[in-house]
């Protein structure tokens, strides 16, 4: 058996775990968690912090591994790609080319520098443009999040240096962006590339109900109009050919604003809060498998067609900390799986720092899955130290 290497060990990470595992693989882990999920999956883990590439490149250098498995969180990926790189491993790209993607000034100064529609930015306080009264609403961003966190919406230039402030204890990099606040429906496309084409593609609606800046709620298949998909289609090949993109998903978020598409953050990670369930499920396509496919060297194996069966994702989060012990939801769906992220009596931080839960659910009717998704967080009752039923 071909020894492996999965870095990182939560929730997120084991079906990853699992797919390995029934594909033939001898699992190691890492990770500084040893009470995290995968962990008793393993035949063996490495308990140490493996976002300190160095650590990372020796452990993999000693064991020999055939290959190193980034799984859903930014940390995971780019330790993995510094140490992939000096390695010569398949599925990646170069560590520039990463932090292009994963960096969000970065990625929006090239985009618009190759005319592929991106939110404006402002590079403040570097001498060059910065915002006129016209261009608020603003938001500021840390350049190396992807949570939703350390983000604010400015209506004015009042509270711009606290905003920068905040952006920039959630930065690793201590950096941030100032970029157009866009108003219009979220969305989100997996594209699973090959020789910098699309090989095969997945759109989902995207909703933000309890946390304006994280996404909770999520539908698949994709109420898009086709000429939308066309566009998101023609940028995403573009960025992947100027870029040279290795084989391997690219994961983009993006907003459709009168009509018309932005791009606004790229990854070639796995996402996470169990998105690649929504998408199998929806389209009983392998998306884990794909995913991990190109950095074991293996070619993608895709359905045919795809199926579209309606399936709604929701992760079950609070405006305010609270003590939870239980939750329902309430009925109408045809189907509804539930996959627990807390124990009962908990302290559940309020979003985007904490979730309870994630559950799935099937419709009977594109309709319903349309009419149902954005209200997901409405069909959840919550019990805690706040609730008059206790």
């Amino acid at each position: 058996m071909k020894k492996i290497l999965l870095v990182g060990t939560s929730f997120s990470a084991a079906p990853l775990a699992e797919c390995l595992i029934k594909m033939g693989y001898s699992l190691h882990t890492c990770g500084n968690q040893a009470q995290d999920p995968c962990v008793s999956w393993a035949g063996e883990h490495h308990c140490f912090d493996y976002s300190n590439p160095d650590l990372l490149l020796e452990l993999v250098k000693k064991e020999n591994y055939s290959a190193i498995l980034p799984t859903c969180n930014d940390d995971s990926y780019l330790s993995v790609i510094k140490v992939a790189e000096i390695l010569g491993l398949p599925g990646f790209d170069s560590v520039e080319t990463t932090l292009i993607l994963h960096d969000k000034f970065k990625f929006r100064s090239f985009a618009s520098s190759h005319s592929i529609p991106v939110p404006k930015i402002w590079d403040y306080g570097s001498g060059s443009e910065t915002p006129n009264a016209s261009d608020y609403p603003l938001l500021v961003k840390p350049v190396d999040s992807f949570s939703g966190k350390g983000i604010t919406k400015l209506l004015n230039k009042d509270g711009l240096h606290e905003a920068i402030h905040i952006a920039k204890l959630h930065s690793r990099s201590k950096s941030y962006v100032i970029e157009s606040f866009l108003n219009g429906s979220l969305h989100s496309h997996s594209a699973f590339i090959k020789k910098t084409k699309i090989e095969r593609e997945f759109f989902v609606d995207e909703f933000c109900t309890v946390y304006p800046y994280q996404v909770n709620s999520s539908n698949c298949p994709s109420s898009l109009d086709n000429q939308v998909r066309i566009l998101i289609r023609q940028y995403i090949e573009n960025l992947s050919t100027l870029l040279g993109l290795a084989d391997g998903l690219l994961h983009t978020q993006f907003i459709v604003s009168d009509g018309k598409p932005y791009l606004v953050e790229c990854m070639r990670r796995c996402p996470g809060d169990l998105f690649y369930h929504l998408v199998s499920f929806s389209t009983e396509n392998a998306y884990i498998s794909n995913y991990l496919r190109p950095f074991l060297g293996k070619p993608y194996v895709f359905l045919s067609d795809d199926k579209q069966i309606p399936w709604a994702r929701h992760t079950i989060s609070m405006p305010d900390d609270a003590v939870v012990y239980g939750y329902s939801v309430e009925g109408g769906a045809e189907e509804t799986r539930f996959f627990q992220l807390s124990e009962s009596g908990s302290l559940i931080k309020k979003a985007p720092y904490g979730k309870v839960a994630i559950f799935l659910t099937r419709y009977q009717s594109l309709e319903q899955l349309y009419t149902n998704t954005k209200i997901l967080a409405n069909k959840v009752s919550l019990y805690t130290n706040r609730s008059s039923l206790l």
